[in-house]
């Protein structure tokens, strides 16, 4: 059953983000709400999802394009069956960035907001993805940025 609700919710078209949206710098759980210099689709891909997760985009406010959320889910085999693992990110347009103000997880998965942006950082500086254009400069600076070797 869990195959053919993924299998639906992989081929709908569903409602998601522009790329207006999507295209935002994503910035830093700090209190500066530090540029983090990857747009929030660069981050999405690097980071890359199992073949088996699910990803499912709302607006928790129908009449608000300016607040998505991503829920990311799977079912793995649990000591007692399947269980249901998932995460849910909560992104916030503000003015040019994109803000992580939520995140809803399984039990034993991090909700911490600074560990959630550390944690989606890595895929894009372990692949040394393509910065947003202010960042692209010698002497550009953002969240951890530029990666460290």
């Amino acid at each position: 059953m869990f195959g053919a609700l993924a299998a639906y919710k992989l081929a709908g078209s569903g409602d998601t983000p522009s790329r207006a949206f999507t295209g935002l710098e994503l910035a830093a759980a700090d209190s500066g709400h530090t540029g983090t210099c990857y747009a929030l689709d660069t981050v999405l891909i690097a980071n890359g999802l199992n073949r088996n997760t699910v990803r499912t985009w709302s607006r928790p406010d129908k009449h608000n394009d300016g607040e998505w959320s991503l829920l990311l889910e799977n079912v793995v085999q649990g000591s007692n069956g399947p269980v249901r693992v998932f995460q849910k990110f909560t992104f916030t347009r503000h003015g040019e960035q994109l803000w992580l103000t939520d995140v809803d997880a399984s039990e034993g998965i991090p909700t911490g907001l600074g560990q959630n942006i550390d944690g989606l950082l890595d895929g894009p500086h372990g692949m040394k993805s393509t910065p947003v254009d202010r960042c692209r400069a010698s002497n550009a600076s953002g969240y951890l940025f530029p990666p460290k070797n």
